[in-house]
């Protein structure tokens, strides 16, 4: 298909009639009501649907086939309809080996019917599609009931919800089993029969898979629905009709419901995935918010009225139940604050700015006011008072502690942000921004922490309010309270087994909190000591200590085989001192297969350390260079000098502690270990040695390979790091990330038989061995992660109760603060709803989950969308790939032809007179693109697996940035990004191929085009993780969420993935800078190989008297070019006509006609080629100034300065005697190609005379510049070329406008 692309038109023609054939062939018939009829068939469709997707997408094949065009909307229109049912028949029958025959028929003829509707009416619009396949849906889900459902099990009659744990009464009916367990009355809500009161409400095994399969048909048509909506109803083509936006809209919101669906109290509950096709207020929040943000992304303006309508219809209509409304209106501005954020930190300072110094909370709270006005402004204050919470948590946190880095940013800039929300909070009739900027401080960076920033910034508490001037009262030793429990019940059972365990970890927490007590006091005492000195501790380390007081008591008690190894450490580290560590990492260099990609390949390494792979080859042939600024690779097979050749043979993974500066770590996952697991073991680990300290330093010290001055403080910092490492893996604060450490020690205590509990794990001799504890310890961690968000709820409601300093604070962040009292009517504003704080749903967050299903020795479950998730950042600008390729070719040319080309800005290229507006909106597109990925880069360069050193390329990209920075070349950023993306396509389409078998497509980088590339954003990622995930809300108000990776794999792959090619990376444009044939090079190396003479005088006259087409001789430039370039290396015969050597020689045909029909043009020799090409370059300026432009918009501007008038009136008589044709066109020569290498204070008049005795003889240099000033300088040769120009006669003679085309 590519390649007919290229071809003439009938071949294309041929190929849609081909594919018109195909798509008759393929269209749903009876054949698919059985699972083997319908799957063979989702393969021959699949077949063919990369070929399709080509079609659909250039728009310019469209365009240039007119002439068959009704055959292309037929193909088109076929391939719509058979798209639809593929993708419903595709997520059906996704991981199923069979499914109800009696189902599959019937659902089978309701998408024939939908076929040949559409089908038969060609013309249809998006909004009737969307109408018709609802309305099959709908009659789908019907025949699904039918089959799986018997009467009364569809819906809970007290909940009105779908059911998934249904129970049925004596009297048949069926509920869900939690509400009849609620009930006061034993009484059935449907025939108001009683039932006893120990009756005991349960379901047959036939009942519960009948709820579980019908479940799970409503799953897998919500999926489909999405990808339904998203790619045949509103895509990629603009804004979609009046009609489909009313449409989605309605269906967003749903209708209310009835009155008596309304009075039924309703008790939370299980809730599944619900139907986008149930017609009441209770639709997934998931599918709404969902198909909301799709809508939003046409923009705003474009669906308000819409939205303002049905916002009205809804608030008439909704009278029993106003917590639907509240809850809608919410989700409203939950996706509208979603849409805010903008490309860079700056515009993010400049838009919160805006919105809070010009917001006025009244104008808002009037009847009057538009809801949908009023939303949009809550969603802008939310997002703005967000911004000012990390605007004032790096400004004080920052300010109080010298080790965290300086604030980044504009200082001036974000101090005017937080005036203008003190200016708001002075000003607003209710406390709610104040209380949500606490929400905010509290939920993102912990309580310690806003406490510390409320009394730096107590304007932010509202009136009557406030909080604990103390926060060294915070402690999580109620955490640590039931292992010491624990202990003083084994030290009353007088186990002497367990009491000497327990004598160590009181020795060394008396020796780190410095409590001495006498040796005779009992040991129950002195636990009671030490718990005590606690509670009065003031030390900076008190959080942290006490995870190592937690974590001693943990190991002298726990019967966990993990904690063997770990108490060794604390109580004998001298016996581990041949024992590998958990979690340190091995010898990367010795799994060859990192780095080798062939057979006959071989591993060199660089004097910096980096390594390098010569492919098909023992020596190096070709020399380059390293990131490091050092010469690597060789010449004629003989390597440079310091690149060596290594044979990695042995395994060089060292024993005992390897880990360096924690300053330099970062959250890595580590073997099978997912970051957070890496992260909870090393804070073991840490804490362990720590302890270790104060029993044996020297041992300690004989494990590390780097032994630093103060040992103590070195581990105190790992162990911070641990804490920040882990909050950042699973997406929490500091203060959450330290109690999941505490959780986790609790629950390694009551894991004791875990897998591995037959295991000596003493000590770890082997890389095996701790392979194998890795393993046991990844096990204890996985059900530990499921129930996180439970047990730190249940820590934050206990500390609620329990602390009285600050539980106002906690009760602001926890949602529970008692309603305002006294408070105006301020409408929706004044809606404690409104300002609910939500955690966002973060990649990091699913990353962490996903890791989480990462199983032994099967490798990654999902190994797609790992690759997706843990790169997103970067591959959501693969789409951009093609603009980035362009503009490297034209900074190539740009530089090849620009004297001086390495002085130039990104903003003079950019200025170029000669790129149409479309190129230079992808230029632009292009760079934004290229300073993303490397801000990227330079973030995580780990990540990105991209090495940067230090100080060798610049930190931002922007419109002052040099072009050479991003030029191909191998030290450039336009070259690493360029790499980067090409290896991001790569890879997700190798991953993704791995699975599905497709037959890999190979391209070059010159056939890339916009529908090769990826196309997936952060935003796609999320929603669809959103989609195909459900979640349990608890009676205490918990909610677990259930993700369903492996559907969600499969849509991503099918989506995004499916039918996309392999780039060839070493096609990409190269572009080494000792090689760089600049201007002055080729026409040198031309003069060297072809002698060159003067054009005749008519052909200088036409071209200086005629000429008038810009484009015309910039075309007939551009081919000039490339024939000097060739004759440069190949040498020709200086007789030779130009125009036939063009069209044999270069095969250019049309170039060598163009030449033919421009007259004084057409018998120019190739003897001539140097000067046509000089005398045409200076034409070109001359009608450029003409058109007001600058042709030396490119060169310095040092060289502009303005002659006085005095000076231009005596250049003007001086130049009356002068061959100003000539002139001009030698002067322009000058500028353009040898002006970089004279210095701007140099006089004109004898730079300008050595410059042509080069070339020509004293006669001609004399008539030139026998005449000029010596008072003129260089830095003044532009002014004086164009004064030049004012000068000569055809101009003063003739005002015929130059024709730009």
């Amino acid at each position: 298909m590519q390649d007919t692309s290229a071809t003439q038109s009938y071949t294309m023609f041929i190929t849609l009639d081909t594919l018109n054939i195909i798509l008759k062939k393929v269209q749903p018939t009876d054949n698919l009501m059985s699972f083997e009829g319908c799957t063979e068939w989702l393969r021959r469709v699949k077949s063919f649907k990369p070929w399709m997707g080509w079609i659909d997408m250039d728009n310019d094949q469209i365009h240039l086939y007119q002439k068959k065009s009704e055959l292309l909307r037929s193909v088109l229109c076929q391939w719509t309809c058979t798209n639809i049912c593929y993708m419903f028949f595709d997520h059906l029958l996704y991981n199923e080996t069979q499914i109800d025959e009696k189902l599959l028929r019937l659902l089978v003829k309701q998408f024939i019917f939908i076929y040949k509707r559409l089908t038969e009416t060609q013309n249809f619009a998006p909004a009737e599609i969307f109408e018709l396949v609802t309305k099959v849906l709908r009659k789908c889900n019907e025949n699904a009931e039918n089959v799986y459902l018997v009467k009364g099990v569809k819906d809970c009659k007290s909940c009105q919800l779908e059911m998934n744990d249904p129970a049925e009464l004596p009297c048949g009916h069926i509920f869900c089993s939690d509400f009849i367990h609620e009930w006061r009355s034993k009484q059935c809500k449907i025939c108001k029969n009683n039932f006893p009161e120990d009756y005991t409400p349960k379901a047959t095994v036939a009942t519960r898979e009948a709820v579980e399969s019908h479940n799970k048909f409503r799953r897998k048509c919500n999926s489909f629905f999405m990808e339904f909506v998203t790619t045949s109803v509103l895509g990629d083509k603009g804004i979609p009709s009046t009609k489909v936006i009313t449409q989605l809209i309605q269906f967003v919101a749903c209708k209310p419901s009835s009155p008596e669906h309304q009075v039924v109290k309703k008790v939370r509950k299980s809730e599944t995935e619900l139907s986008p096709f149930q017609e009441c207020m209770d639709t997934s929040a998931t599918i709404k918010s969902s198909l909301l943000k799709l809508l939003l992304r046409y923009g705003f303006n474009n669906i308000k009225v819409h939205l303002e309508k049905y916002l009205s219809e809804m608030e008439k209509k909704i009278t029993f139940n106003k917590s639907n409304w509240e809850h809608f209106c919410f989700m409203v501005v939950h996706c509208l604050e979603d849409f805010m954020y903008p490309s860079s930190q700056d515009s993010v300072n400049q838009l919160a700015e805006s919105c809070l110094s010009t917001a006025d909370l009244s104008a808002f709270c009037s009847q009057e006011a538009s809801k949908i006005d009023t939303l949009q402004f809550i969603a802008c204050l939310r997002f703005s008072i967000s911004h000012v919470a990390t605007v004032l948590a790096r400004q004080v946190l920052c300010a109080a502690d010298q080790n965290k880095p300086s604030p980044c940013g504009n200082r001036q800039e974000e101090q005017d942000l937080v005036n203008a929300m003190k200016e708001l909070v002075i000003n607003a009739q209710t406390p709610w921004p104040q209380i949500f900027l606490i929400k905010n401080l509290c939920n993102n960076y912990g309580f310690i922490p806003a406490q510390k920033i409320l009394q730096a910034e107590k304007w932010i508490l509202p009136r009557g309010f406030e909080i604990s001037q103390h926060t060294d009262d915070w402690s999580n030793i109620m955490l640590v309270l039931p292992v010491v429990d624990r202990a003083k019940k084994q030290i009353k059972t007088g186990n002497p087994h367990e009491v000497q365990r327990l004598i160590p970890v009181i020795n060394r927490m008396e020796i780190i909190l410095q409590t001495p007590v006498p040796p005779e006091e009992s040991l129950e005492n002195k636990i009671e000591k030490i718990c005590a000195k606690f509670a009065l501790c003031k030390h900076k380390n008190k959080v942290l200590m006490e995870v190592v007081f937690h974590t001693a008591f943990t190991l002298a008690l726990s019967q966990s085989p993990l904690a063997q190894l770990f108490r060794i450490i604390c109580f004998k580290p001298c016996e581990v001192k041949r024992s590998y560590l958990p979690t340190v990492p091995g010898d990367l260099p010795f799994d060859e297969k990192n780095w080798k990609t062939g057979p006959n390949d071989t591993l060199r390494i660089c004097q910096c350390g980096s390594y390098w792979t010569i492919t098909d080859c023992v020596c190096p042939w070709e020399v380059k260079q390293c990131l490091c600024g050092a010469k690597i690779g060789g010449h004629k097979q003989k390597p440079e000098k310091g690149f060596v050749r290594i044979k990695i043979t042995q395994d060089r993974t060292g024993k005992g502690y390897i880990l360096g500066s924690p300053s330099i770590r970062r959250t890595e996952p580590e073997r099978d270990l997912s970051p957070a697991s890496v992260c909870l073991a090393r804070a073991l680990l840490h804490s362990s040695m720590l302890l270790g300290i104060y029993t044996d330093k020297g041992a300690i010290l004989s494990l590390m390979t780097e032994k630093p001055e103060d040992v103590a403080k070195f581990f105190w910092g790992h162990l911070e790091k641990d804490i920040e490492c882990l909050a950042e893996a699973c997406s929490r604060n500091m203060e959450d990330a330290t109690v999941t450490v505490h959780l986790f020690l609790q629950h390694l205590s009551s894991s004791a038989n875990s897998k591995g509990q037959n295991m000596d794990w003493n000590i770890l001799l082997s890389q095996e061995d701790r392979r194998q504890w890795e393993t046991c310890f990844k096990s204890v961690t996985q059900p530990f992660f499921k129930d996180l968000e439970q047990n730190l709820t249940y820590v934050k409601q206990q500390r609620m109760r329990d602390l009285q300093g600050s539980s106002m604070l906690l009760q602001i962040a926890g949602d529970q603060m008692a309603p305002f009292e006294d408070q105006p009517n301020l409408g929706l504003i004044g809606l404690s709803y409104m300002w609910r704080y939500e955690q966002k749903v973060s990649i990091q967050t699913l990353m962490h989950l996903l890791q989480q299903e990462h199983r032994e020795s099967e490798g990654s479950r999902y190994p797609v969308l790992l690759e997706l998730m843990s790169k997103i950042k970067n591959i959501q600008h693969v789409q951009y790939l093609p603009d980035i390729l362009n503009l490297q070719k034209a900074l190539i040319h740009f530089f090849q032809n620009c004297h001086g080309g390495e002085i130039y800005s990104v903003q003079q290229f950019l200025d170029q007179h000669d790129l149409s507006e479309d190129q230079h909106s992808a230029f632009c597109r292009a760079i934004e693109t290229i300073q993303k990925v490397w801000s990227n880069i330079r973030m995580k360069p780990l990540c990105s697996d991209v090495r940067v050193i230090p100080d060798k390329l610049p930190k931002d990209i922007n419109a002052n940035t040099l072009v050479l920075k991003l030029l191909p070349t191998p030290l450039s950023v336009g070259y690493l990004v360029t790499k980067l993306l090409i290896q991001l396509q790569n890879s997700c389409v190798d991953t993704a191929t791995q699975i599905t078998k497709e037959k890999q497509q190979i391209i070059s980088a010159e056939e890339v085009k916009p529908y090769s590339m990826l196309k997936i954003t952060e935003n796609d990622l999320i929603t669809a993780t959103l989609v195909n995930s459900q979640y349990v809300i608890h009676e205490d108000g918990t909610k677990t969420t259930h993700f369903d990776f492996q559907t969600l794999q499969q849509q991503m792959i099918q989506r995004f993935i499916s039918g996309k090619p392999i780039i060839r990376a070493q096609t990409a444009p190269f572009f080494e800078l000792d090689r760089m044939k600049t201007l002055k090079y080729t026409k040198t190396k031309v003069r060297e190989h072809v002698p060159q003479e003067s054009i005749n005088v008519n052909t200088l006259k036409w071209v200086m008297e005629e000429a008038r087409s810009v484009n015309a001789i910039s075309q007939t430039l551009d081919t000039l070019k490339l024939a000097a370039e060739f004759l440069a290396v190949t040498c020709g015969n200086p007789e030779r006509q130009l125009s036939e050597y063009v069209k044999n020689e270069l095969k250019m045909d049309a170039s060598a006609e163009q030449l033919r029909d421009i007259l004084g043009v057409a018998n120019s020799q190739l003897k001539h080629i140097l000067s046509l090409w000089q005398t045409l370059s200076a034409k070109r300026s001359i009608l450029l100034v003409q058109m007001n432009q600058n042709p030396f918009c490119l060169v310095s501007e040092q060289y502009h300065e303005e002659l006085s008038e005095e000076k231009k009136a005596a250049l003007t008589t001086a130049l009356s005697a002068v061959n100003l044709d000539l002139f001009l066109i030698e002067l322009h020569e000058m500028i353009i190609v040898h002006l970089d290498s004279f210095d701007p204070q140099w006089g004109l008049k004898e730079t300008f005379k050595d410059f042509l005795r080069d070339r020509q003889d004293d006669a001609f240099v004399v008539n030139l510049t026998g005449r000029l000033s010596l008072d003129l300088l260089l830095k003044n040769v532009v002014s004086v070329w164009k004064t030049a120009l004012r000068t000569s006669k055809p101009l003063q003679s003739r005002r015929d406008q130059p024709n730009p085309c």
